[in-house]
């Protein structure tokens, strides 16, 4: 009768011991897939590619590129393009091209940024339209622009030199 509980306990001893093993290991494959995709790693490989878009004003397509690195390049029609280094929420980027003899400005901003105003010579003033973070205008012809005035969230306005 000794011999035959001896048996039956190293069995379930066994079979304890490789439960134990194969718990443990589960474990640890869940442990480390859980460090691979969580935290920095996983936000660095969500936003490992450009993200790009195209909006649509008064007829012209702007391209927008967002880079991983932070940076915001914007394409518009008559050659007017740029880049940011990086685009904070009340921030905003723009450049200016002929179309013929007039001028056009455009650009892109940040989320916070509520309007952009283009003042131009001979106290003429326009509101390019923004959307989607994008804007454009063809300006009058025979102005140019004094200053960019960014309209912020709650109406506080910044005035940027042109």
């Amino acid at each position: 009768m000794v011999g035959l509980s001896l048996s039956r306990v190293l069995a379930i001893g066994g079979l304890a011991a490789a439960a134990a093993g194969v718990l443990i290991a589960v474990s640890r494959g869940l442990q480390a897939a859980t460090t691979v995709t969580s935290g920095v790693a996983a936000a660095e490989a969500v936003q490992a590619k450009p993200v790009h878009h195209t909006v649509r004003i008064d007829g012209a397509t702007i391209r927008v590129t967002k880079k991983p690195t932070g940076s915001v390049c914007y394409s518009a029609p008559h050659g007017v393009s740029d880049c940011a280094s990086s685009l904070g929420a009340e921030q905003v980027s723009y450049a200016s091209g002929h179309a013929g003899k007039r001028l056009v400005v455009a650009g892109v901003a940040g989320a916070h940024v509520k309007a952009v105003i283009v003042r131009l010579t001979r106290k003429g003033t326009v509101w390019p339209r923004l959307r989607n973070g994008a804007f454009y205008a063809v300006l009058p012809r025979g102005y140019r622009p004094v200053s960019i005035v960014k309209v912020l969230a709650g109406g506080r306005r910044v005035v940027l030199k042109a």
